[in-house]
């Protein structure tokens, strides 16, 4: 990567103060030049501009100012469904994120950002997104490498990325990356009026036909930590013995822990002594996909289908009591319980499953 070979002239980044390196770097047949400005503090990385196949690059640290052209740059992002409207503003600000913006001739074409976890040793790339008009152009791989360069200058310890991606995976991504874990998907909407009064029914009709009902237990911060830090949960439910929430993959780490609960997120186990199913629920937010529309993920993680069904229901039932209008939900779960879950959705609760959206797959490699 070029920030690599940069880095192999300089004994300590952090020791240049409005510097710039400039070197010429092979790619294959090509040539780019490259300008790196160091700035004494991290948050004021400044500018680093690439010439690379005729495009002229420019990337830099994203800002507060730079959320409508952001966004303008996002409309057909995932369907509708983009978290980033919602998220962007606390992205700038978390002190563990590095969120990149390149440019061409001053204008955002692409964004892409770097969440530092798991104490400090992992980058989990999150937001990648680039402008109709420039996709195909590699200008996504481009913005990729200098992110995660500056998460490696800045962050020492980091020594693995991850990525979570939906879909069939091709065999040359398989190649680059180890895949850590899978989790199905079912996605479907409905208005939260409507399906208030079907999850009730629902319930009450697994509970009179003792079709294996536990109710789901609310888990405090306090107990997040003591159930999911478990050797029996991490082992033997966690997939890849990874907590994914919202396609953000965490290692049952207390740090990471830590700043989950904070989240608002709303955690459930079947049980807190031997918990066999565990989940959780992301608070819903706002998405573009249509007036009032809101999306709902609900991470769920163990083999046992009843009581993985009896947290589904949970879940939506403790979100859908304060909403009101259209919500898309995303429900994740083991893969050998997709038909069950499917059938469930469609006959218990009269829904239409869109199938166009299938597979979580968690991606890892070496920096």
């Amino acid at each position: 990567m070029l920030l690599q070979r940069i880095r192999e002239r300089l004994p300590m980044i952090s020791g240049f103060d409005n510097k710039s390196i400039d070197l010429r770097v092979k790619l294959g047949k090509h040539f780019c030049k490259t300008c790196y400005c160091w700035l004494r503090q991290a948050q004021s990385y400044e500018v680093s501009k690439m010439a690379v196949e005729g495009h002229a690059l420019e990337f830099c640290l994203a800002k507060e100012a730079d959320f409508e052209e952001v966004m303008s740059i996002s409309g057909d992002i995932y369907g509708g469904l983009d978290y980033l409207p919602v998220r962007y503003h606390a992205w700038i600000r978390d002190p563990a994120r590095r969120v990149i913006l390149a440019k061409k001739k001053g204008q955002i074409v692409a964004l892409v950002s770097a969440n530092v976890v798991d104490d400090g040793h992992t980058a989990v790339m999150e937001g990648l997104r680039v402008a109709p008009r420039e996709r195909g152009k590699g200008i996504a791989g481009f913005i990729q490498s200098y992110c995660l360069d500056l998460a490696m200058a800045q962050f020492p310890d980091v020594k693995v990325r991850r990525y979570t991606r939906a879909g069939q995976l091709a065999p040359e991504t398989l190649a680059k990356f180890r895949l850590i874990c899978k989790q199905e998907i079912i996605c479907t909407q409905f208005k939260a009026e409507y399906i208030l009064p079907k999850l009730e029914a629902a319930i009450a009709q697994l509970k009179e036909s003792g079709a294996e009902w536990k109710d789901p237990i609310l888990l405090g911060a306090t107990d997040v930590k003591r159930v999911f830090l478990s050797p029996n949960v991490v082992d033997g439910v966690l997939p890849g013995k990874t907590i994914i929430q919202d396609w953000a993959p965490y290692k049952p780490l207390e740090s990471n822990l830590e700043k989950l609960v904070r989240q608002g997120i709303i955690w459930m186990a079947d049980d807190k002594e031997d918990p066999r199913v565990v989940s959780l629920g992301t608070a819903p937010y706002r998405v573009p996909l249509g007036t009032g529309y809101h999306r709902l993920n609900i991470d769920i993680f163990g083999k046992h289908f009843p009581r993985v069904r009896n947290q589904f229901l949970a879940q939506v039932q403790q979100r859908i009591s304060t909403l009101e209008g259209p919500v898309y939900c995303i429900l994740y779960f083991e893969p050998p319980m997709w038909q069950d879950m499917l059938s469930f959705c469609q006959t218990a609760l009269g829904l239409h499953v869109d199938r166009e959206l299938r597979m979580q797959n968690l991606l890892e490699a070496d920096m």
